[in-house]
């Protein structure tokens, strides 16, 4: 009671997260920003600075309920104020996301919590806080074993125990060397693992989006051809004729002959045997669904007005439009939830990137690509954005792709949270395994992996993350699956020379031109000055593909063929791949990808293989290269090729 009856309120600062004023008092501070999904929050991490202070709680740390807390000003800590001060200065210059900024704050907040209460030692100096540290860890992993309520996940008590180091290397100015000296970093006990097994199937990731879509499809369709009860097509339910009529998704009715041909509902002395299907019995209640539901809320929804049916269907059509979206682009949950509308390029979509956003977490822009099925999918989705911004509803996040209907009609930001609520107890989705984001980036991944026939950096570059977070987290799949794959490439492998029509097991060689006795063509240069007619090189046999000037991907197998080891010949076989690849999509022709297509490019890479290890300078160039391809940078040549089949492939529907 003597604590408390000097425990008062103390001056605050607010700090916008965007900025940090060079002169403030830490002890006052009070962080400020903005969540994804629109609303602000404050925490109050000034706090830490005093050893006796109101233990904190949670109600306290969100927006509209934030109230100060209550601290004993004598007892500010020098040190922490310096030690805050120096902390802020690191994380305001990070660049990190309102959210992300958010997340390590409160869990910097867990840490002194638990070294000011709960018997802590209350840290003023270097020794306490590894102290504490060492007591933090022993009681978080006490928590990953325990079931309930106390039990933390592994990831929460890796980022919470990162947290307090971070917080004790920048707060004290300690070099890398000297913190892993005091605090080895903590990582996770399976981050160098290949997952032997995928939490969810190929098939079963096959089976909610399908899910996901159809509703899109039947949800959006109804919003803006104003029509309802809403047919439904369930996957996993053989009635017929089924509808979906209630505002929180948890029943379907059938309603076979209950209609007329315009859409309209039969007198009820007509179908009143047809409704009695839905209900035990010929009760008072099935008059009640009649003039309920085909009267009162048919008549709302088609006269215009926003009824609580039509906000649910709406933000059920987000939810599995978001869905879709992630399963096309395979891109991260919190890029994806900043795009907005004016970011969005329609005529790129299945030809290039139509969208660009930047990864907070790995500090870079990265680029949405997806095949050009997405285009139907996101035009009849803008619509559906269209249609809710003519309510003129109040809120944030108007300008994003992404936004809910929320409490009092407000329009939202969409939650990375949001779709667990509304599918919970959702019919719609009884009896279908639901997929996380993570799950489906994973799904998409293996997708890739598989076409691209074990690519990682093709893999890597589509999901946009680096090779190695690509091969520890994204590419794993079964054992057997594994076994499978495995034991089908050696098959391959044995019969590689015969295949690819050589003569050899050895690697075919590649003559390097000189600048005086070759000429430079499409795919590199020609000896072949005197005009002699083109024969294949030594080590083809007759099924190789018969060299013809003029047709430049045949130049690869012919005698004459030579290559400069510089940046320009490189740029244009590697431009001729990409050109490889667009025209066998295009085409979708098994036998001409097996005879041309894919003897070119394994010589493509046979070539690039044989130049890097006879010139190690020019492995470097090769990067180059590869780097200007990804940007779609290609050789004047083969870009014209390139660009006439994609307008080839977006004429005919088919995505490259």
């Amino acid at each position: 009671m003597k604590v408390n009856s000097i425990m008062s309120q103390r001056p605050i600062v607010e700090l916008y997260t965007k900025r940090l004023p060079k002169v403030y008092l830490p002890q006052a501070a009070v962080i400020m920003g903005m969540r994804a999904d629109g609303i602000k929050f404050k925490v109050d991490i000034g706090r830490v600075c005093y050893l006796e202070r109101a233990m904190d709680s949670e109600t306290r740390l969100s927006g509209k309920h934030y109230v100060p807390s209550c601290v004993n000003t004598n007892s500010l800590a020098p040190s922490r104020v310096e030690w805050l001060k120096n902390y802020l200065q690191v994380v305001f210059n990070k660049g990190w996301r309102d959210e992300t900024l958010r997340t390590y704050l409160h869990s910097l907040r867990h840490f002194f919590q638990f070294c000011d209460f709960n018997g802590g030692s209350k840290p003023i100096s270097l020794d306490g806080l590894v102290s504490e540290y060492q007591r933090y860890q022993i009681k978080l992993n006490q928590r990953g074993r325990v079931n309930g309520e106390l039990s933390l996940k592994s990831s929460t008590i890796i980022e919470r125990l990162n947290t307090a180091r971070c917080f004790i290397q920048w707060a004290l100015k300690l070099s890398n060397n000297e913190i892993i000296a005091l605090i080895p970093k903590q990582r996770s006990r399976c981050s160098g693992n290949i997952n032997e097994s995928r939490a969810v199937s190929l098939t079963d990731g096959q089976i909610y989006l399908r899910a996901c879509a159809i509703f899109f499809n039947q949800f959006a369709d109804s919003i803006l051809d104003n029509k309802y009860p809403i047919p439904i097509n369930h996957p996993n339910d053989e009635r017929e004729h089924l509808y979906w009529h209630s505002p929180f998704g948890t029943s379907l009715v059938s309603l076979p002959n209950c209609f007329n041909e315009k859409g309209e509902p039969l007198p009820y002395k007509k179908i009143k045997d047809f409704l009695a299907v839905n209900f035990k019995s010929k009760s008072q209640g099935i008059s009640d669904f009649y003039d309920r539901t085909l009267g009162y809320n048919r008549n709302e929804w088609v006269n215009g007005k926003l009824t609580p049916q039509k906000v649910y269907a709406y933000n059920l059509s987000v939810f599995c439009f978001y869905q879709i979206y992630l399963a096309f682009t395979a891109a991260n949950v919190q890029p994806t939830l900043d795009v907005k509308l004016s970011d969005i390029d329609l005529d790129k979509i299945g030809a290039d990137a139509f969208a660009k956003k930047h990864k907070f977490r790995a500090g870079r822009a990265v680029k949405f690509e997806a095949p050009g099925h997405l285009k139907r999918e996101i035009t009849k989705f803008l619509k559906l954005r269209d249609w809710i911004e003519k309510f003129g509803l109040q809120g944030g996040g108007q300008e994003y792709l992404f936004v809910t209907v929320g409490e009092n009609n407000t329009l939202k930001r969409f939650s990375r949270t949001y779709g667990v609520e509304l599918t919970r107890k959702s019919i719609l989705f009884k009896g279908i395994t639901k997929i996380s984001s993570m799950q489906i980036r994973q799904l998409a991944s293996e997708f890739f992996i598989r076409k691209s026939q074990g690519k990682v950096s093709l893999v890597a570059k589509k999901l946009n993350n680096s090779i190695t977070t690509t091969a520890r987290s994204y590419t794993s799949i079964d054992i057997e699956s594994q076994a499978q794959e495995m034991n089908r490439y050696h098959e391959e492998l044995s019969s590689q020379v015969l295949y690819f029509n050589r003569t050899t097991h050895n690697p075919l060689p590649v003559a390097f031109a000189n600048e005086n006795e070759a000429e430079r063509i499409a795919t590199g240069s020609c000896t072949n000055i005197v005009g002699n007619p083109p024969t294949r090189a030594i080590g083809f046999n007759s099924k190789a593909p018969e060299p013809t000037c003029g047709t430049f991907e045949s130049c690869l197998f012919c005698r004459y063929y030579a290559i400069h080891d510089d940046f320009e010949d490189i740029h244009k076989i590697l431009s001729l791949r990409e050109a490889l690849n667009a025209a066998s999509m295009i085409r979708n022709d098994p036998e001409h990808h097996e005879a041309v297509v894919k003897p070119a490019i394994f010589r493509i890479d046979e070539i690039l293989d044989f130049v890097s290890n006879n010139n190690s300078g020019m492995r470097k160039v090769i990067r180059q290269v590869e780097d200007e391809i990804d940007k779609g940078n290609y050789n004047p040549h083969w870009g014209k090729q390139i660009e006439i089949l994609i307008r080839r492939a977006n004429t005919s529907k088919r995505g490259v």
